[in-house]
């Protein structure tokens, strides 16, 4: 049976429950608390636990919180046209048949993929690149830096020395694009 307690006004619930430690854990979106116990351990030693915890629960808490509300505020992700996936086709193939030979490298596959976290991918092994579709509402310079990128993967697989030296040969003004992309 769960209960309630209180530091510093901060409600936060406790339930006793089959585990070997006492468990604290703050719950987006509210940065709601929860305290598991062992059923063996006293409601006075949790509450000296959750004293002890206080400043820690309270920036979490606040952490938790500030971070459902950006993404509240986050505005949607733009809805992308048939007519804007096109023409991401066009300029793909455009930077494919301009980047490869001067690079001396050669893809045996591009595809477009949706993807939350990544422009682009490449898997060295199969030499097959991946390119996020989002970019088409981007400046067709950000997708050349992506399709370079990419490619200089197939000469150097890590983001080491050897690869930032590659991209910076191909394209010097790569960092700029890249901070385009991220603005």
């Amino acid at each position: 049976m769960a209960k309630t307690i209180y530091v510093n006004q901060i409600p936060i619930t406790v339930e006793h429950r089959r585990v070997k430690n006492i468990n604290l854990y703050i719950k987006p979106p509210e940065g709601s608390v929860l305290i598991t116990a062992p059923r063996s351990i006293s409601m006075k030693r949790i509450i000296k636990f959750a004293e002890e915890k206080a400043e820690w629960i309270a920036r979490k808490r606040k952490e938790v919180q500030e971070r459902s509300l950006q993404r509240e505020l986050k505005p949607p992700e733009p809805k992308i046209t048939e007519e804007q996936i096109t023409h991401l086709e066009e300029k793909l193939k455009e930077y494919i048949c301009k980047w490869e030979p001067r690079m001396g490298v050669h893809a045996a596959q591009w595809t477009f993929r949706k993807m939350k976290t990544r422009w682009g991918s490449c898997t060295v092994d199969t030499a097959k690149i991946r390119i996020n579709t989002r970019l088409a509402v981007y400046p067709d310079e950000c997708l050349e830096y992506i399709v370079v990128h990419e490619l200089c993967h197939l000469i150097e697989p890590s983001h080491n020395k050897r690869f930032h030296a590659c991209m910076d040969k191909f394209l010097p003004d790569w960092r700029q694009r890249k901070e385009r992309l991220r603005s």
